[in-house]
Parts: C-alpha cells; sequence; structure tokens
C-alpha cells in the first residue's frame, strides 16, 4: 500500500492550503481505511474505485469533507487514483461560497453543489491522467478564486485557530476574551467560520496533538502523554481518544500507525489492521 505523495501549494496560496495529497495504488484484496477528525477540511477528486462507508453507502467520488467529529471507516478493493487538497480550517472560506455549516460532518458531493466552476474543474481533472497538470488545474482554479475574506472576524478566528495549535491548555472564555469578543458572540462567530464550536474544535486538536506524540513516541507513558496533550487526566485523554478514533492510545499504537494531518506535513492511509 503506497502512502501517496506530498505537493505543496504555490506561495499565494500557501496560507489557504496545507498540501495536495496524490495517492495511487492497486490492492488485489479488501481494505479497510480509518477515518478521524483531522482539523482540517477536504475536497477530494476520486478516480479509482468506490469506497463505501460502514453503513454500505458509497462515498461520493468527488467531495468536500467538512470538519468531522466523529471517527469512521471506509472499504474497498481496487485501485484508489486520489488527489485531495488539504486546506487550513479557514482556508475553504475564500474559495467557495460555501456556508462551513453545510459541510460540517459531511462529505458533500460535488454534484449537488451549485458551481459551475467547481463541476468545471472536477470534470477536467477526471479526464486528465497526468498528475502535474491537474495540480496546475487545481491551482490555476483557487488563484482565479481566491478573494479577501480578512475581514474582523475572519482574522479574529484565525487568531484564535493559532492560540488552540500552539497552547495545550486552553479554554473558549479566554479565546473570546483575547478576540475581545463576548463569550456568546464569539461562539457563534467561531462556529461560522470553522462549521464546529469552539469547543468542539479545540477536542480535535487536542486529540491531533496526543496522535502526533504518538506519532514521534510511541512507547511515550500514557500519564505523560495526557499532560503534554492538555488533558486533565488520563482517564479524560482516554475518553476523548476513543470519542474520536473509537479505541485507546494502547489500542491504536497496536493496530496502526499514529499519525496527525494536523500537525504534520505528510500525508498517510491508515489502513485498520484486524
Amino acid at each position: 500500500m503506497k502512502n501517496g505523495n506530498i505537493i505543496y501549494p504555490s506561495p499565494p496560496l500557501s496560507q489557504y492550503v496545507k498540501y495536495y495529497w496524490v495517492v495511487k495504488t492497486n490492492s488485489t484484496v479488501s481494505n479497510a481505511i480509518q477515518t478521524i477528525p483531522s482539523g482540517c477540511i477536504h475536497l477530494v477528486f476520486h478516480r479509482g474505485n468506490d469506497l463505501y462507508f460502514s453503513t454500505g453507502d458509497k462515498q461520493p467520488k468527488n467531495f468536500i469533507r467538512g470538519q468531522l467529529s466523529f471517527p469512521g471507516t471506509l472499504s474497498f478493493s481496487g485501485n484508489i487514483d486520489m488527489i485531495a487538497i488539504i486546506f487550513y480550517p479557514l482556508g475553504l472560506i475564500p474559495f467557495l461560497k460555501l456556508p462551513s455549516s453545510e459541510v460540517y460532518n459531511q462529505y458533500l458531493d460535488i454534484d449537488t453543489i451549485r458551481d459551475t466552476g467547481l463541476n468545471e474543474l472536477k470534470t477536467r481533472i477526471s479526464n486528465e491522467e497526468n498528475t502535474t497538470e491537474c495540480i496546475r488545474l487545481i491551482e490555476h482554479f483557487l488563484l482565479n478564486r481566491i478573494r479577501n475574506a480578512n475581514d474582523y472576524n475572519y482574522n479574529r478566528i484565525s487568531d484564535s485557530i493559532q492560540s488552540i495549535k500552539e497552547q495545550t491548555s486552553i479554554t473558549v472564555s479566554g479565546l473570546a476574551d483575547k478576540a475581545c469578543l463576548g463569550y456568546r458572540h464569539f461562539k457563534r462567530v467561531f462556529t461560522k467560520y470553522t462549521g464546529m464550536s469552539p469547543k468542539e474544535f479545540i477536542k480535535v486538536i487536542r486529540f491531533q496533538r496526543t496522535l502526533h506524540s504518538l506519532q514521534n513516541m510511541p512507547a511515550i507513558d500514557m500519564a505523560q502523554l495526557a499532560y503534554s496533550s492538555g488533558f486533565y487526566d488520563q482517564p479524560h485523554l482516554v475518553k476523548d481518544f476513543k470519542s474520536m478514533s473509537g479505541c485507546t492510545p494502547t489500542e491504536y499504537v497496536s493496530s496502526r500507525k499514529p499519525h496527525s494531518t494536523f500537525f504534520s506535513n505528510e500525508c498517510r492511509i491508515n489502513l485498520i489492521n484486524y
């Protein structure tokens, strides 16, 4: 199983796009892939075999994956031929007039979005085999779409996300004070721009920070892991980790390779080993 290749965006797009992830691989057996909350927004073009949710429903071929708050499983057999744009939490806002709430916990099929340009891009990528040309098409689309989203609230929430990333111990009230907004107003604004509440987002980033620690130190002591990730204690760590991944940290390390999309500059298909 190939993990895929990372291509970084051109400088004008680097504050919005973390990277492009290109995956081309074949498998002769059925596989299961875990999906987990990443803290990032994904725009995906897939030309390979169908992937299926645990419910039996097909994942859309081309979709926007919003902020997730729970884990899931995708099954497939055959080939994957995918290009994913991994956006920073607010990265999609300057390019699509799509409320973040519409993609919260959703895999939104591009075909259902009334966006002629995006659907034309989907068609061109589906007919283009050369990866370099596909990235050129994507960058051309994004550069022509970019608009100034840096209003006061956008900048406030961007600063709040940076604080959540940098600080292991942070509160919603502290973020609201720093943003110079009332508590309730801050929660409304944060949810409008990210698609999820600040409390949920903090929980996701704390989980991603835990994954990053496990990625770099898989044998770390659980008490130290809880402390370094910003949890009150070890039971709190286990409870939140299980709600985000479906298993405890110990079970996770024993069944798959820990990987943090939010904190790492790389990407990986996370196969589940039963």
